[in-house]
Formats: C-alpha cells, structure tokens, sequence
C-alpha cells in the first residue's frame, strides 16, 4: 500500500500520473490487421481520385483559384475540426468513435461528389472529407500507442509509410480508372473503399488507454506550452503549404500542360508517393540516429532546389524524374516533425498534441492552394514555382533556429 501512494518521477506537474495506472496491453492481431486496413481503406477514399481530379475540376469550369478553393476546403475544415477532436478523445479517452466517423465522412463526400459534380458543390464535398481527414488525429494517436514512447519517431515514420504505401497502389489504380471508366467512377470507388475500412476499424476496436485522466481545460493550456509541439507545428504548416499548394493541387495542371495523360497523372503521382514513403522510411529508422534537425533542414532545402528547377521541365519523363527527389525530400521532413510533436506529451494527452499539431499545419493545407490559385491566375504557374520555393527555406531557417536537435522522450508511456 505504501509503495502504490508514491508518486512517479516526471518531467513536471502536468505529466504525472494517477496511482496504480498500468500501460495498455500489446496489440492482439485483430487490432494490428483491422487498424492497417482501416488505415489503408481511409487514405485510399481520399486519394483514389486526386490524381485527375484538379484537372476535371477545371474541365466543369473552375478557374484556376476555383480550383485552389476547392483543394483548399479539404485543409480548413482540418484546421477547425482537428483540435476539437483530438481535445475530446483525450476527454473520453476513446479513439475508435473518431475513426469512424472519419471514414463515414469519406463515404458522404465521396458519393456527394459522383452526384454533385459541379464547381461550388465541389467545395463542400471536398470539405466533408476534410471532415474524415481531420481523424487522422486519433489514428495517428491509436498506432503511436502500439510503440513504446522513447519510439514516436519510428511509429509516425511507418504510419506514413503505411499512408503512402496506400496511396502508391491507390493513385495508380485511379489513374487507370479514371482514364477507362471516367472520373465519376473514381468517387464510387471512394465510396466503396470507405465502406470496407469502417468494417475494418470495428473489427479492430478500441484501443485502450494506459490510464483514466479526462482531459480538461487547464492541462490542455499545459501541451499548448510545450515548445517542441509548436515548433514542429509551424514548421509542418510551411511544409504542408508546400504540398498542398503545389504537388497536389497544379502540378497536376502543369503536366496536363505538357500532354500527360490520365494514366500518367495517376503514374507521377505514384512515383511521388512511393519516394516520399521511403524517405518516411528511413526517418523511422535513422532519424534519431542522424539527428531529426537534420533531417528537417536537409529536406526542406532539397525541396526548395527541385522547386526552382521545375520552370525548365518540358517532358512528362523529366517530370517524374524530378518530383520522385521532390517527393523524397518531402518525406525526410514530415513524419519526424510528426514524432517531435507527441514526444514530450504523455499518451493520455497526445490525441490533444496531435490535434494542435495537425490543426497547424492545415493552416498550409488550406492557404496554400488558396493563395496558389491567386497567384497561379495573376503571374502564372511558372510564377507559382517561384513564389513556392521560397517556403521550405523558411522551413530550414524555422528549424536551425528553434527546433532543438534532439527531442527527450518520456520515461514511460504514461
């Protein structure tokens, strides 16, 4: 009894644990095999169609900044969305109620999108799977609790891995699809695949929680006040204003330009996936070795090199060539950005570090194709390139300054 009143050693008052708390128990192979495909069906109902998708928003005739909107709704319903979701599963201490509801939103967007395919309805489409995407929280949240805690580095790697493994198989599939059945076809598969990861995520479960502390205002202050979370968060905005901005939402354009199919859409797209998901990768495994600053810096400075170098592309081939380093280089910076961000946050508090860090960085999911569309229609998209690149400099110079080289983990996985 004497023993079980002691108090833990911790890094301050709001990381201490409640007494006789114990860690969750190992995941069986229902929770591994029904998470992984959930996962796997959630990415692809989101991204089976993006590979054709800029394009056929502005063959229904959006402008340029229409289609920048468009993309543009998908982040800023995450940046309103997330932090409340990650807050109230650390209240409930439950994951799987998020999760499902993510991949039912999926499936709303997806059909909304086969039946109301016009410009403005496509926002709102866009915008309820910005809905499902927004649970990517409480995912994130569920795998990272697999690992052991000094390991968020290496769990955040393989969950982005995982995601970009899903959407290499998924892009290709969609480009195919689209090219032989149409674009429509691609939001019923969506559909579909939604579907099956919401059976998948109940043959899962719940995941349970090492401890029962609520979550509550005054120690939600307290993760806002963790450095290494918001470092991590702004710099994962600039990085996310580059991919969303560019990679996703006109690269597309650019190569239409240049007479690339929709099979070569789906085609640039998978490259891109399968090097940013080997960088992702190699981030489980060497980030801490190498130094996870260093990752971040040399990332983001190759991204900016590969950017300027885009004017001068004039093929589909040399195209891939290039966005295959781009997306490389990409990979080195996001998921080690994403471990930094629970490091320090005890698991019962991390779906509400998760949920700020996520939320951040849908800042640039949403302003940066929203002020690429602007720019894209006043100088052009050669003028975009240029206007882009200068944001993974600011990313680099973010993390020379403030992100610390290495992160400290807590002693337990409480």
């Amino acid at each position: 009894p004497g023993a079980s009143r002691r108090r833990p050693t911790t890094l301050s008052p709001r990381t201490q644990i409640t007494p006789n708390s114990a860690p969750p128990p190992a995941p069986g192979w229902r929770q591994w095999v029904g998470f992984c495909l959930a996962f796997f069906c959630f990415w692809a109902s989101l991204y089976i169609y993006m590979p054709t998708f800029p394009v056929y928003a502005e063959g229904l005739g959006a402008s340029l900044t229409m289609v920048g909107l468009i993309i543009a709704s998908y982040g800023f319903v995450q940046f309103a969305l997330r932090i409340p979701i990650g807050y109230l599963s650390d209240k409930r201490g439950s994951r799987l109620p998020f999760i499902l509801i993510g991949l039912l939103a999926n499936l709303v967007g997806a059909v909304g999108m086969a039946l109301f395919p016009t410009p403005f309805l496509l926002i709102v489409w866009r915008g309820f799977h910005g809905i499902g995407a927004a649970s990517f929280v409480t995912s994130a949240v569920y795998f990272a609790g697999f690992f052991q805690p000094d390991q968020t580095t290496r769990a955040t790697g393989l969950l982005v891995f995982m995601t970009a493994l899903s959407q290499v198989v998924i892009s290709m599939a969609g480009g195919i699809l689209a090219e032989q059945f149409g674009v429509p076809f691609t939001f019923w598969s969506a559909a579909v695949i939604a579907a099956v990861g919401f059976a998948a995520m109940l043959l899962a479960g719940e995941r349970a929680a090492p401890v029962r502390r609520p979550m509550t205002i005054r120690r939600f202050r307290g993760v806002l006040g963790i450095r290494s979370l918001i470092t991590s968060s702004g710099i994962g905005a600039l990085s996310q204003f580059v991919t969303f901005g560019l990679n996703i939402s006109f690269i597309p354009i650019f190569a239409h330009t240049l007479g690339a199919t929709k099979t070569d859409l789906g085609t640039l797209t998978t490259i891109s996936y399968v090097t940013y998901g080997l960088a992702a990768l190699l981030s489980a495994v060497g980030g801490r070795r190498f130094g996870e600053r260093a990752f971040v810096i040399a990332g983001s400075l190759f991204t900016t090199v590969t950017i300027l170098v885009l004017p001068a592309i004039d093929t589909v081939p040399v195209l891939l060539l290039l966005l295959a380093v781009n997306s490389f280089a990409r990979g080195m910076v996001f998921p080690v950005l994403m471990g930094i961000s629970i490091r320090e946050v005890p698991e019962y508090e991390r779906a509400s570090a998760m949920g700020v860090f996520q939320s951040v960085y849908a800042i640039g999911m949403f302003a940066g194709p929203a002020v690429a569309g602007v720019v894209a229609d006043a100088i052009g998209i050669t003028g975009l390139f240029l206007f882009i690149a200068a944001f993974p400099v600011l990313s680099a110079l973010s993390a020379l300054a403030w992100l610390p080289s290495r992160v400290r983990a807590l002693a337990t996985s409480t």
